[in-house]
């Protein structure tokens, strides 16, 4: 596999989490997530709260992607139910672009799917915790693809004269 810089890493995360400036989602203090933690909206509430700022930014740096991605796992194991599948498709988002070639377009289209089927599930989790916690995760930034739409406006002026 070719050499990846750490630019080109983060902004694969970025771009399969849909979460730079966007949801996104991420790095969890591993003490604070034990595998004998309940699942509880009141824990994962806590652990958005406290982890917020990560959330909205992402890893900064490609060293930071592996422990970012365990942690994120680690989150997943407090989620409640209503968003635990949402959780896990995002963190499998996040497997999926730390893998990426980006010399290899297979490998980047890839990336690209998974970011796109991975939207729903960011949007679900931004508005469960917005709902349950009172947390804004950050906007939600749309998977690029499909036809650009471009809006135009066409102004109709009357011109008929009306007399008696």
């Amino acid at each position: 596999m070719p050499s990846v810089t750490a630019s080109c890493l983060t902004e694969a995360m970025r771009l399969s989490a849909l979460i730079p400036g966007t949801l996104v989602v991420f790095v969890f203090t591993i003490a604070g997530c034990g595998a004998a933690t309940p699942r509880s909206s009141e824990r994962f509430c806590g652990e958005l709260t406290a982890h917020l700022d990560e959330i909205n930014t992402g890893p900064p740096t490609a060293d930071d992607i592996p422990a970012f991605i365990t942690l994120f796992s680690k989150m997943g194991e407090v989620a409640p139910l209503d968003v635990q599948r949402d959780w896990e498709q995002i963190y499998a988002s996040l497997k999926t672009a730390n893998t990426v070639d980006v010399e290899d377009p297979a490998s980047v289209q890839a990336v690209a799917d998974s970011a796109y089927e991975t939207q729903r599930s960011a949007e679900n989790v931004a508005a469960w915790a917005m709902t349950n916690c009172g947390l804004d995760l950050g906007p939600v930034g749309a998977a690029g693809g499909g036809a650009e739409v471009i809006v135009t406006t066409t102004t109709v002026i009357d011109t008929t004269v009306s007399g008696g």
